[in-house]
């Protein structure tokens, strides 16, 4: 008759595995990249399976903007203040002449609108006599000088955009125009008894032109070739 062992656990207890012998040899694991231990006050360096970081704005193949220059979307240099200012006078400059061409298109030229304005009569017949129109022939004259004056200001508008978007070439442009045309326009208001309409509209215009060729603005058209020749 077998023993009974008085011992409760000893058909209850748990069989746990056991190892054969030990061959001595382990498993190699990665060695410990921060063998000094790694401190939260610095970057800890990258592992052997870490690639290095990319150097920022690669996707757009912008580098740093000039001094003086943030960043805009998609790495673009930030547009200066003073272009946006610049845009701003030179359309106010122009205003005035689009309202003025469109005007003359709508407004028929007769004796009751020259008694209207106050021009004087007498002056103005003998003028009209002595270069051979007649007041038709005038009135054609002024909607021709009215279209001139609304194409010109459109292409002065256009190019201001131009120049804002970035087109460095819209600045010379402005300027063969402001000469070309404003000085003529300006001697011509002046003759005609509006001199500080003339000087204001030509002075806005010609600081516009004059903040175009700002430090600021010609970093910042500097900045945007090099980074169309870089993107070629």
């Amino acid at each position: 008759m077998d023993d009974v062992s008085s011992d409760p656990g000893q058909h209850d207890a748990p069989q746990y595995y056991r190892p054969g012998p030990s061959t001595g040899r382990y498993p190699q694991y990665p060695q410990n990249p921060y063998p000094n231990g790694w401190h939260g006050g610095s970057m800890p360096p990258p592992s052997p399976q870490q690639a290095p970081a990319a150097p920022a704005n690669t996707a757009s193949g912008w580098g740093p903007p000039p001094a003086g220059l943030g960043s805009g979307p998609q790495g673009r240099p930030a547009r200066p203040r003073q272009v946006v200012t610049a845009l701003v006078a030179l359309i106010a400059a122009a205003v005035p002449f689009v309202v003025t061409g469109i005007g003359s298109l709508f407004v028929t030229v007769n004796e009751s609108l020259l008694n209207d304005s106050g021009i004087p009569r007498g002056e103005f017949d003998a003028a009209l006599a002595a270069s051979g129109m007649t007041m038709a022939q005038f009135g054609q004259a002024v909607r021709v000088m009215g279209v001139v004056f609304l194409v010109l200001a459109l292409v002065w508008i256009a190019l201001a955009v131009a120049a804002f978007l970035g087109a460095a070439g819209a600045r010379i442009a402005l300027i063969v125009l402001l000469v070309l045309y404003g000085i003529p326009l300006l001697l011509i208001m002046l003759i005609g008894g509006q001199p500080v309409f003339a000087v204001l509209v030509v002075g806005v215009a010609a600081a516009g032109v004059a903040l175009l060729f700002g430090r600021p603005a010609k970093e910042w058209y500097a900045a945007r070739k090099l980074g169309a020749a870089s993107r070629s």
